[in-house]
């Protein structure tokens, strides 16, 4: 269905449900003063009744007894289903103008239709014309994050050739090197991984604002002048100092927590501070462990790390393993869950 046809859906739903309301609303108003009115007039039988010389007992009852079925059987049972009707109308009718307003525009506003959508998805009142138009607006907001993610992608492709890196995938998932971009267009926002370990959790859905996350992020972990040496110096120091299983393995995450202490300054380790604290993130011990746990690099003593893979269990658990990139793009690697020295051949 075209934007314009389902505007004037939307429209024609909303006139239907507005007088529907109007209704309800009639009706409950009505109801509301029947029963002051029947209190009001209740009050007045009894006052004349007292200053009559009529006997009016049975009048009196019999009025009374009508009045407490009318509430019983009619007021009391109806006035809350028409208070919950009249508000779920209303929660309807602000969804379908937003979905409306959100359609009109020279592009779609897709977080004001995503929202619209949601609530008329949310909604507990039903009828076969209301389903037909989520549907369609459901639609709507699919074509149209998909041409909103055509657009981005297409920009920071331009924007990433110009310092000659490739841009792989497609929305909401791009690939750059060796980083992983999710992207959210309805809430405006991306996420930035070096492999599977996030490193900008809130990334404004922008090109300038990714370009600048990934050079901060690529700077940080991929470019830093690192030992490999004093790395694996300090790796196998701290994997000495862990209790070994049988086969000499300790787990990754645990080594990881040591070395980050193992890399503080003296004065930390006597005065700790925030200030003080030298960070060492996961992704860039991730980039480390590949760069220098390979034949080509031994301690002095000749040992060289190996790590073991992930159990089915154990992978994709931030306590029990490390994702480590060893190819091209963020998704070339595998879980590493232990590590072990021996002897290099």
């Amino acid at each position: 269905m075209s934007a314009t046809a389902l505007i004037e859906t939307i429209d024609q739903l909303r006139d239907t449900y507005s007088q529907r309301q109007r209704t309800a609303n009639g009706l409950a108003t009505a109801l509301k003063a029947t029963t002051g009115a029947l209190t009001k007039a209740s009050r007045s039988l009894k006052d004349y009744a007292d200053q009559s010389a009529a006997a009016l007992d049975d009048t009196q009852q019999s009025f009374v007894q009508s009045t407490s079925q009318l509430r019983e059987a009619v007021i009391e049972p109806l006035s809350p289903e028409l208070r919950r009707e009249i508000r779920t109308l209303g929660a309807l009718l602000v969804a379908l103008k937003d979905a409306s307003v959100a359609l009109q525009g020279e592009s779609v506003d897709v977080v004001k239709l995503a929202r619209a959508s949601s609530s008329l998805q949310n909604a507990k009142f039903r009828d076969p014309t209301l389903e037909a138009v989520i549907v369609d607006v459901q639609q709507a907001l699919k074509e149209a994050q998909q041409a909103l993610a055509s657009t981005f992608g297409q920009a920071l492709h331009h924007s990433l050739a110009a310092q000659g890196v490739e841009l792989h995938g497609q929305s909401p998932r791009f690939e750059i090197e060796r980083f992983d971009l999710a992207t959210d267009f309805v809430k405006r926002t991306a996420i930035l991984s070096y492999g599977k370990e996030v490193v900008a959790n809130r990334v404004a859905l922008s090109v300038p604002a990714v370009m600048a996350a990934y050079q901060r992020e690529r700077k940080a972990i991929m470019e830093r002048n690192e030992d490999g040496g004093r790395w694996l110096e300090q790796l196998h120091s701290v994997w000495l100092e862990m209790p070994h299983r049988a086969d000499g393995r300790v787990n990754i995450v645990e080594a990881y927590v040591k070395f980050v202490m193992l890399r503080q300054s003296r004065k930390f380790a006597s005065a700790p501070t925030k200030a003080g604290f030298v960070d060492y993130s996961r992704a860039q011990f991730a980039y480390d462990f590949f760069q220098f746990a390979n034949r080509n690099h031994s301690n002095s003593a000749g040992l060289q790390v190996t790590g073991h893979g992930s159990t089915k269990s154990q992978a994709g658990n931030d306590e029990r393993s490390i994702w480590i990139v060893e190819g091209a793009g963020p998704n070339d690697g595998r879980y590493i869950s232990d590590i072990s020295f021996a002897e290099s051949k």
